[in-house]
């Protein structure tokens, strides 16, 4: 098994919803592929790099404001695609995060 194996602790389903990516250094446009309320595979404009702290900025067509995330860290990096872990998020974005994961869910997105 490899060392960097992780058994993840959230259901993710399948979003494709545009998405900025900001570092101290950059602001990067991208697509959301897959989230789950502790992380999300995107593919991106910008390079990032493994430890990267990101904030990030989800584009709702279901809603007027975007889903704002304070900080999350980039696990790993596959050319343009990349994962990041959410480390730091607002009380109300957690509960929207969580509204989407479950509406989702519940309409039968496909799953991971």
């Amino acid at each position: 098994m490899s060392r960097h194996f992780r058994l993840r602790t959230y259901q993710r389903i399948v979003r494709c919803s545009s998405c900025y990516y900001l570092s101290e250094d950059f602001l990067g446009k991208g697509i959301v592929w897959d989230i789950s309320p502790g992380g999300w595979r995107m593919q991106g404009d910008h390079h990032v790099t493994l430890g990267m702290k990101l904030t990030l900025r989800m584009e709702q067509a279901e809603e007027h404001l975007p889903l704002e995330i304070d900080e999350a860290i980039v696990e790993w990096v596959s050319g343009t695609n990349f994962g990041v872990r959410i480390t730091k998020i607002s009380r109300s974005a957690t509960r929207r995060l969580a509204r989407i994961v479950g509406r989702h869910l519940h309409e039968g997105s496909p799953q991971r």
